[in-house]
């Protein structure tokens, strides 16, 4: 899917080198992207891709975070830390859309939900980390 190959050229780029988890939503969604521990958001040079929903979003996928436009997953992402088939495609329109399912945690998912139980503020009805995470090297293998 395209995707897959739009996060694989920004891991190339190196842009989530230094960015950071930063919501955590206990047994919902560990979500970080391209924006640093200060909240300063890193722009990218390709166009984002347009809505794929092909995959549900069950516990330990990786998927793109978007707003109500379903083509706007800019390089944000979570981590599904249950199942959550309120993100699946239900409707025709907007959120009802489904989000794309890119990826699956293959290992460290306990390392997520441990994340996920750090102390939060609530911040325009979201969960975000009080110490965002830092990701130091984001590499494919």
């Amino acid at each position: 899917p395209r995707h897959v190959a739009f996060m694989k050229q920004l891991i190339e780029q190196g842009l989530y080198n230094g960015c950071v988890f930063y919501r955590a939503e206990a047994n919902f969604v560990l979500q970080g992207g391209l924006r640093d521990a200060a909240g300063k958001q890193r722009s990218k040079s390709i166009e984002n891709p347009p809505l794929e929903f092909n995959l549900l979003n069950k516990k330990g996928t990786v998927t793109m975070a978007r707003w109500e436009d379903p083509n706007s997953g800019a390089g944000e992402f979570f981590i599904n830390l249950g199942d959550s088939t309120h993100l699946d495609r239900h409707g025709d329109s907007g959120w009802a859309l489904g989000f794309t399912v890119f990826g699956e945690v293959v290992e460290g998912m306990e390392v997520a939900e441990r994340i996920s139980k750090l102390p939060t503020t609530t911040q325009g009805g979201l969960r975000m980390l009080d110490t965002p995470v830092v990701m130091e090297t984001v590499t494919l293998s």
